[in-house]
């Protein structure tokens, strides 16, 4: 039926400050009746005093002048009666628990000593001082802690492909060294997605090249590629040098390459590889070094004299060498995917017929063709027709279709299967 007195915020200054106000009767600006008011701590925007009562709370503060709240020394209303039923105070009445309307005994209560989410008494760690137990103030040691669960609620809801649109996750801070759990929950996500490449951070800052390595050395994925070593680069707000890892500035290449090449084309090199905004390297690598770490699948950024720090490798966390275990090869497949997804939306629930496939054909080619002629493609195939749609296929109102690509100076073939149903395209890999 109520609460305790609130804490004053200030201390020693009982005579001072304002007390905080009640709402002591369920009438609105006009003064008229309004049963979805409460009673009790007014968080009005006009209510600037009873504002400051949220503030942090000194260690020994009192109540100063302030009463407990109690709705049992609330009035009704006359018009309470619109709340229905025969049960209610009216304005003579104050408010008990045989004599009031359930929509009389409801009060707010404001909370005080709590914190918005982040203990305000936990240090964010960066940089070298990340650990499983706090990244940036977040707790990722296992599944039960409170920084996975949200980071996973995070990835969840970015899951959903005809939800999101993404071609790219990035997670600073998030180390698979340091939290497998997030990572892999990650990669998982981005495999089922099979429209976006995870760029990940593998080790950390004081990691040698021989731990990076073995730091991912189980992983087996085309969605994903992780770069070494971190990087330094200057924080605009303190306007101090820090050191971040990888994943901070990839994003910035990728999509330079985007705009002055295509998704095709490798986020590396001296041409569009070049991490502008990074002031130096950890590690200046050697070219044994460079070549370990290819041999490892993890992604050299190099420093070169006169040069810069540049990103000097494409590779993706596939195990077994093939097109899909370079970045620029994943990512055109990425763009063929979102490319075929998008036109498929408006076959579906159409006749299944030659009419409808040559259609498609005549949106896919073209496109296709485009891509050859920038070089994205040596060679491609688009089959769409009566032997990979036999009656039985039709039947199931089903369309196959199946596209048959040579990446660009590869020389693996890639088969692009895909089947459109009622909801949408989907891709069997």
């Amino acid at each position: 039926m109520g609460h305790a007195a609130v804490i004053n915020p200030v201390l020693g200054t009982a005579s001072q400050v304002p007390t905080a106000s009640f709402q002591k009767i369920q009438e609105n600006a006009q003064g008229s009746f309004d049963g979805n008011i409460y009673y009790g701590f007014k968080f009005g925007s006009s209510e600037y005093d009873n504002h400051q009562y949220l503030s942090p709370i000194p260690l020994n503060a009192a109540a100063g002048n302030n009463v407990s709240m109690s709705l049992e020394d609330m009035y009704g209303h006359a018009s309470a009666a619109d709340l229905g039923g025969s049960t209610y105070a009216d304005g003579t009445e104050k408010i008990s628990l045989s004599n009031s309307h359930l929509k009389q005994r409801k009060f707010v209560v404001p909370f005080q000593w709590g914190f918005d989410g982040a203990n305000p008494a936990t240090p964010k760690n960066t940089a070298n001082d990340i650990s499983a137990t706090n990244t940036m103030g977040f707790d990722c040691s296992n599944n039960e802690a409170s920084g996975t669960i949200a980071y996973k609620r995070a990835i969840n809801a970015i899951s959903n492909p005809d939800e999101f649109d993404i071609n790219l996750l990035v997670m600073p801070g998030i180390i698979h060294q340091y939290h497998p759990k997030l990572t892999n929950h990650a990669i998982e996500k981005m495999e089922d997605r099979g429209d976006a490449l995870f760029v990940m951070d593998g080790s950390s800052w004081s990691r040698g090249i021989t731990n990076a390595c073995s730091d991912i050395s189980t992983l087996d994925t085309n969605y994903a590629a992780t770069y070494y070593p971190w990087v330094k680069i200057l924080d605009d707000g303190n306007n101090l040098p820090v050191w971040v890892p990888p994943s901070v500035v990839l994003p910035g290449v990728i999509a330079y390459t985007d705009r002055v090449a295509h998704e095709w084309f490798a986020p590396a090199g001296l041409n569009r590889g070049g991490l502008t905004t990074v002031l130096e390297a950890k590690t200046r690598l050697t070219h044994a070094e460079r070549d370990e770490l290819y041999e490892g699948r993890l992604n050299p950024i190099a420093s070169f004299p006169g040069q810069g720090v540049v990103v000097w490798g494409q590779k993706t966390l596939q195990s077994k060498p093939s097109a899909l275990d370079r970045v620029n090869v994943r990512r055109l497949l990425i763009k063929l995917k979102k490319f075929i997804a998008s036109s498929s939306r408006y076959l579906v629930f159409e006749q299944n017929d030659a009419t409808t496939r040559n259609r498609f054909m005549n949106i896919v080619n073209p496109f296709l063709e485009s891509v050859q002629a920038n070089s994205g493609l040596s060679a491609f195939k688009v089959v769409m027709d009566d032997s990979n749609n036999p009656p039985d296929v039709v039947d199931r109102n089903q369309l196959v279709g199946q596209i048959f690509i040579q990446p660009t100076r590869t020389a693996e073939f890639i088969v692009l299967d895909f089947v459109i149903l009622p909801t949408g395209a989907t891709f069997p890999e």
